[in-house]
């Protein structure tokens, strides 16, 4: 197991902030503090898995250190968010030119999004296919709202207020 199927796990369980930001920059500290709980070693994601699985509190207290603790696992969140922005820009900085294939990723996640949408609207999915077509749908629905979230979402809008006061 990594951290970032342990997050997944701990998100499960009730604490989603917690969980997204163990995977992020912060993941050591977090993974530390998680670790403490359960007197597990901080170091092995494996062993924080079979100290939460065998205790049946974990729930209540990873809600707890998550409630404890929330502006500053939202902080290391945003911080995860803010580096993938300024990855982008350095990228255009170094080269002088965007960075096209993430754009064309981005192209095709949301021209497949819209095309399936109308392909489950105007077709009937075989009874054999449903649930595969609905498990793609799935999943291009999360690759969707990831695009919109990086290109449109609230940190988008501190970025752009970021580049126009330093163009002051």
């Amino acid at each position: 197991m990594d951290w970032k199927k342990l997050g997944i796990d701990i998100a499960k369980l009730g604490a989603p902030i917690l969980g997204g930001a163990l995977g992020g920059p912060g993941g050591a500290t977090i993974g530390a503090m998680v670790a403490s709980l359960f007197d597990a070693d901080p170091n092995d994601p494996n062993d924080i898995a079979l100290k939460m699985a065998g205790n049946p509190e974990a729930a209540l207290k990873l809600r707890e250190l998550e409630l404890n603790n929330k502006t500053e696992l939202e902080k290391i969140y945003l911080m995860d968010i803010q580096s993938a922005r300024q990855r982008e820009v350095d990228v255009t900085k170094a080269t002088g030119q965007m960075n096209m294939p993430m754009y064309v990723l981005a192209g095709i996640i949301v021209a497949g999004f819209f095309g399936l949408i109308l392909v489950l609207m105007k077709y009937t999915v075989p009874e054999g296919s449903r649930e595969v077509a609905f498990m793609l749908f799935g999943s291009l629905s999360t690759s969707f709202g990831a695009v919109v979230t990086y290109f449109f979402g609230s940190s988008k809008g501190s970025a752009d207020k970021n580049a126009a006061l330093q163009k002051r």
